[in-house]
């Protein structure tokens, strides 16, 4: 037998964690249509007619760095913030400069300031083609994004700490909202240039509204919640994001 290829090995994932279960549609379906549905229903016990929450977030998970590896969706999901933001390579050269100064004194800027410098300098810098620290944070951010679902899970606790919820209730809430997440990064693949922004405020009420189906509650609090857990879970993103960035350059 010769070794499996790769295609052979993403067509025996996808049988056996989806097909294999028979509910994929129906699955996506609730998930995409009834926010919060798919949480409530796991947590009652009615799993059989459902793609199970782990199999579910590892599939789109799975899906989404598939083409971001080989199809090359990644690039239309960054977003050039340079353009936006009115920066010139200039700047960004003077920002370098500065850097580069803390990075190369070794009187005035040594230990871990030299090393955080050094770090910023690449960044700065970018690759051959221009790539800056926003850009990089971008392409980072999916990556952080599955890794941070332990803490998406804890915020929700930390937030509704008063419900009689274990904290694998809140996992199985996260598996599911991430799910929704790399599904709708996908989505932003093909999409019309400009329809970020809906999809973004789409997403975030698409959070409200699961957060109050599965949780219960006033809307008013239920949205100060989701508020909340937004603010912090996006800062500690970027943190993340940030710390993937400066590990992938300091182990060049």
């Amino acid at each position: 037998m010769h070794p499996p290829t790769f295609l052979e090995f993403a067509h025996e994932f996808v049988s056996h964690y989806v097909a294999a279960e028979g509910a994929l549609w129906r699955t996506l379906a609730t998930l995409l249509l009834r926010p919060g549905r798919l949480t409530r229903e796991y947590l009652a016990g009615r799993r059989r007619r459902y793609v199970l929450p782990l199999r579910l977030y590892l599939t789109a998970s799975f899906l989404f760095f598939v083409l971001v590896k080989f199809v090359g969706v990644g690039s239309s999901l960054q977003i050039d913030f340079d353009a936006r933001s009115g920066a010139t390579p200039v700047a960004q050269s003077e920002e370098a400069l500065r850097l580069r100064a803390c990075a190369e004194s070794g009187a005035q800027c040594n230990g871990l300031p030299a090393w955080a410098a050094r770090i910023g300098v690449r960044i700065a810098e970018g690759s051959t083609d221009g790539v800056g620290l926003q850009r990089r944070l971008s392409s980072y951010a999916p990556y952080a994004v599955f890794l941070m679902l332990p803490v998406f899970a804890a915020l929700m606790r930390a937030v509704y700490h008063r419900r009689a919820l274990t904290y694998g209730a809140h996992f199985v809430f996260g598996l599911h909202m991430h799910a929704l997440w790399f599904l709708a990064l996908l989505l932003l693949a093909v999409l019309p240039e400009g329809a970020d922004s809906a999809m973004l405020a789409a997403v975030a009420l698409y959070g409200a509204w699961a957060m109050n189906h599965v949780y219960g509650g006033r809307w008013w609090t239920t949205l100060l919640r989701a508020l909340l857990v937004t603010f912090v879970y996006l800062v500690l993103l970027v943190f993340a994001s940030a710390c993937l960035v400066a590990l992938a350059l300091w182990m060049r």
